[in-house]
């Protein structure tokens, strides 16, 4: 970079240090505002300008340390033309003389540089606008991949503007967040804190800048289809070529192949920063954003927990009401200063209370002796009687078998109900009469069989060799029911 008073006067910046400095700043807004009003400038116009929109100002001011003529310093008019011919003499403005005979003032480029970044600092209430750079770049490449090598040249070009000054923004926003934090630390008022968070941080960084490049204006959107267009191009070796001829009839690049050169080196520019932009800015950014975040919350519970004002003592008095331990004791301590009723209300969980859960402790070691019995042996023995239990399927089945051998039929009433293992052996023999690979099977007869204790109802049981298999038979609950009957002949069989 060369010396930057190469290219404005060495005196241009001495009013902004001078004593009557914000009437000189004030000066440039006015010229900044006419400019972007007129083509044209009358000097007497732009005098007139700054005579009644500062006049508050010229009052108040002296400018007799600064070489103002007497005749200049007698009225408000006077004042005005003085600052114009001050900011004629360090450099801000220049004088030419119409084809009308009148007095115009010319804005040199550098003013009109330094009058919009000035403009632009004393916005501060401003969102920063202008992200749309990554749609911009997309539209661009999009209608020119149709166009003549002419257009593909300008667009790319352009893209590559447009993407520099999308990182350029990017990086300003990144070390911009530092200023918020300073201001964050340097507040203690909880709503000053949040209007600096609502108000100016979330406006200008998460609303203008950070949310468009993730929905509106997103770079993964658009990505895909500007990598697409390039790559197309740089695949191209015509489309290169006549892009380079393009560029050399601007004079861009004094030869050809230094043309085509820099066509590369744009191409592959926008790829790579739309390939890192995700990565290196953006995730920065919200890292940066979320730390920024963290710490405004921890200055708000810092100075709510320390208020010593009566609002955070009520807070800090409600607080410790809502420990149902601490309820009594403060409520208490607090009666003579204030009277504090509890209120209540039923809602869908007012009927019952949330089992909470509790962690089981760690209980007593039990243990063995040496003459313990042997829990193996034990274990088997349980199973060996699980298994050969009377009410077993297959003791049920030799039951039945013995109770048709002779003439392959039987009824309930043939079984002598002398125990509750007989009547509950008769119950499964209808219930297993069903079972896949049963050997006989069952039908409900009329009536009702009843002893003094049980009451059952009649089933002719058969051999299946001699008659089809039946469906199952479902018992009703009333044949359940015990009714006082003659006992039957104990010698018909034994259970």
């Amino acid at each position: 970079m060369g010396n930057i008073f190469d290219v404005v006067p060495p005196d241009l910046f001495t009013l902004l240090g001078s004593p009557n400095r914000a009437v000189y700043a004030d000066a440039l807004s006015v010229l900044h505002e006419v400019f972007q009003q007129n083509l044209k400038i009358a000097r007497s116009e732009f005098c007139s300008n700054i005579q009644y929109r500062l006049e508050s100002e010229l009052e108040k001011s002296e400018f007799f340390d600064e070489g103002i003529h007497a005749d200049e310093a007698a009225d408000l008019k006077g004042k005005a033309h003085f600052l114009v011919r001050k900011l004629k003499e360090r450099g801000w403005i220049g004088f030419e003389m119409g084809y009308d005979l009148v007095d115009n003032i010319v804005v040199p480029d550098y003013t009109i540089r330094l009058l919009d970044l000035f403009s632009e600092l004393s916005n501060k209430g401003k969102a920063q606008s202008g992200f749309s750079y990554v749609y911009d770049t997309y539209s661009t490449l999009t209608t020119a991949d149709k166009e003549k090598p002419y257009e593909k040249m300008m667009a790319l070009a352009g893209a590559y503007d447009k993407t520099n000054a999308l990182i350029r923004l990017l990086k300003s926003v990144y070390h911009n967040i530092h200023q918020y934090f300073q201001e964050i630390l340097g507040l203690r008022n909880v709503n000053q804190i949040l209007q600096a968070h609502y108000d100016s941080f979330l406006a200008q960084v998460v609303e203008a800048c950070v949310k468009p490049l993730k929905i509106k204006d997103s770079v993964p959107k658009y990505k895909g289809p500007v990598q697409s267009i390039l790559s197309s191009w740089l695949d191209d070796s015509d489309v290169l070529a006549q892009m380079a001829n393009e560029a050399l009839s601007e004079k861009m690049h004094p030869t050809l192949d230094e043309c085509r050169r820099e066509i590369v080196r744009m191409i592959f520019f926008i790829k790579d920063s739309y390939d890192t932009i995700q990565r290196e800015y953006l995730d920065e950014i919200d890292s940066k954003v979320r730390k920024y975040t963290r710490t405004t919350t921890q200055k708000i519970e810092s100075l709510s927990n320390n208020d010593p004002s009566v609002r955070g003592n009520l807070r800090l008095i409600l607080q410790a009401l809502s420990d149902p331990e601490k309820a009594d004791a403060v409520s208490e301590a607090v009666s003579s200063l204030a009277q504090i009723h509890e209120q209540s209300w039923i809602c869908e969980d007012s009927l019952y209370s949330r089992k909470k859960p509790v962690k089981r402790g760690k209980g007593n070691e039990i243990l063995l002796s040496e003459d313990a019995p042997n829990l193996l042996a034990k274990a088997a023995e349980e199973f060996d009687r699980l298994v050969n239990s009377p009410f077993s399927r297959k003791n049920v089945w030799e039951f039945m078998r013995k109770l048709l051998e002779k003439t392959g039929e039987a009824r309930t009433s043939d079984i002598m109900m002398s125990s509750d293992d007989a009547y509950v052996i008769s119950c499964l023999a209808v219930v297993h009469s069903s079972d896949k690979g049963s050997f006989y099977g069952c039908e409900r007869l009329d009536g009702i069989n009843s002893t003094d204790v049980y009451g059952y109802p009649n089933f002719r049981f058969y051999l299946l060799e001699k008659q089809p298999k039946p469906k199952p038979v479902a018992l009703k609950p009333e044949d359940a029911r015990a009714k006082p009957t003659a006992d039957l002949d104990p010698e018909q069989i034994s259970f």
